[in-house]
């Protein structure tokens, strides 16, 4: 079941609304029960096993987090209570995700005899699994409050994010559950919320689904493609992935709100970005700062205390310095972005575009640090410029999100580059669609910024429609009935959002 079938949108989502309108009257226990509740059975819709999977990890965490709470005046206690909660964190999330493509990689080419086959992968365990991480380490740090087992299993399980995000962190959503307000349905939430979903939904089936095809055909059969039709494929499966994410996020977002419950941001126009320093800010937000604080910080800290212990500058002048830009920058950058790239799947080519977009974030701060900001090189490259050349740039790298298998990413990324010749050409249809798509990615304004939401974002906005606002007026609703319509009977069984993998 996902937000985009009729149990889901007819059945799951009213039984869920009612309940909470209804429990609500017996105070705030009761209300965020009967939502965790909901979210065990959501979960449980995939594969009913996968619950006891997600149950052991809650259940595991939740004790463990009551024994680090419990040692504070036991510090080395305390620690390696930490410790071992992390590692067996890493060690379910590596047993499922990277065990097995590890021994079939190593079967493959004959350093391991016995073929283990594959096991099946826990949705969304990815998310579930770094959220309570990085709840273990607070807590440890004394940055996290205990919590009660309702509370915290709803923190873990709420159904908008528990499979594909965004990763919350606690010191943004438990304090809501903690809140006592009044557990009602609000009007102004509910049709806000409704809004946001009916437009992200809109995004995912009308757009996202309607392009996949052209995408597809690139990746399922890419030998002795030309480079136009490489590129149409490649260009294609760019604006596929921007408005499936962007339509799930919406929907996440929507769905919360519909509970008055308020989520971070995971998405904002990062096809927009001016560099894909930019580009980390606006793509995956949430995923970007967990890695951030937990990652990224820590190295270069640590980077900066043996400098310092060495007698070396960490002054922004030493950043400009081959030395100090190695250790404080391009070592932390490149760390976290293999990460990322292991994050999003355990195959090498995931690990290659991570490792890519590390080196594209490198460049990007070199050019920061050693360019001067009023240089004449800064002014032969203005926004204008910049905005595309970002967008190419991530555009390259999604052949290896996207492809199936390393040999795959190489033949496509051979015909981009012409080794099998330019191919046929790009139909009228086709390139004014990829024309229409780019139109509504770069000069739209996006859709937290239609329903006046704050993105957190200060910057200049080039939008065609700045006042285009969303206000609960009947030419606004009839827009979103017949988007809503549209949706249902454009719809496709079995379709997925791409985010559901990791």
């Amino acid at each position: 079941m996902t937000f985009l079938t009729s149990r889901f949108l007819f059945i799951f989502l009213p039984l869920a609304l009612i309940g909470f309108q209804l429990l609500g009257r017996l105070g705030r226990r009761f209300a965020i029960g009967w939502l965790a509740l909901m979210s065990l059975a959501f979960y449980g819709t995939w594969k009913p096993i996968f619950v006891l999977v997600l149950l052991s990890s809650l259940l595991m965490n939740y004790f463990i987090s009551r024994m680090i709470s419990r040692s504070e005046a036991r510090p080395r206690l305390q620690h390696w209570t930490t410790v071992a909660g992390v590692a067996a964190n890493l060690g379910l999330l590596c047993y499922f995700k990277y065990l097995f493509p590890l021994l079939g990689f190593l079967h493959f080419h004959g350093l391991f005899r016995p073929d283990w086959g594959q096991v099946a992968l826990p949705l969304g365990i990815s998310f579930f699994t770094f959220t309570q991480i990085a709840y273990l380490v607070d807590l440890k740090q004394g940055q996290a409050k205990p919590q009660s087992l309702i509370e915290y299993s709803l923190f873990v399980t709420f159904f908008p994010y528990v499979i594909s995000g965004p990763i919350v962190h606690h010191k943004e959503i438990m304090p809501q559950f903690a809140e006592e307000r009044r557990y009602r349905l609000n009007v102004d939430d509910f049709a806000l919320g409704l809004t946001w979903f009916v437009m992200g939904l809109f995004k995912k089936v009308m757009i996202a689904d309607r392009i996949a095809p052209m995408a597809d055909a690139l990746f399922a059969a890419p030998a002795g493609v030309g480079a136009l039709l490489s590129w149409q494929g490649v260009l294609t499966y760019a604006m596929q992935l921007y408005f499936d994410f962007s339509g799930y996020s919406d929907m996440a977002l929507g769905l919360a709100r519909m509970f008055s419950i308020r989520l971070p941001f995971n998405f904002n126009s990062p096809y927009k970005a001016a560099g894909v320093i930019d580009f980390w800010q606006r793509w995956h937000m949430t995923l970007t700062r967990l890695l951030t604080l937990y990652l990224y910080n820590p190295l270069a800290l640590a980077a900066s205390r043996r400098r310092a212990a060495q007698g070396k500058r960490n002054s922004r002048k030493a950043l400009a310095t081959l030395d100090g830009f190695f250790s404080l920058m391009f070592v932390p950058t490149m760390a976290t972005m293999l990460l990322i790239g292991a994050w999003h799947g355990a195959g090498i080519q995931f690990l290659i575009f991570g490792l890519l977009h590390g080196v594209y974030l490198c460049v990007n701060h070199a050019w920061r640090a050693f360019v001067p900001a009023g240089g004449k090189l800064n002014r032969l490259l203005p926004t204008v410029a910049c905005v595309p050349l970002t967008f190419l740039a991530v555009a390259v790298s999604l052949v290896f999100f996207r492809a199936p298998s390393l040999d795959a990413c190489w033949v496509i990324l051979g015909g981009m580059i012409g080794r099998h010749g330019s191919g046929a050409a790009w139909g009228w249809d086709t390139a004014l669609l990829l024309a229409g798509l780019f139109a509504w990615i770069w000069f739209m304004p996006n859709t937290q910024q239609v329903l006046q939401q704050d993105s957190g974002s200060d910057e200049k906005s080039w939008d065609l429609f700045p006042k285009l606002h969303w206000k609960p007026t009947l030419v606004w609703g009839t827009l979103l009935v017949g988007a809503f319509v549209l949706s249902l009977i454009y719809a496709q069984s079995g379709s997925t959002f791409l985010y559901f993998q990791f």
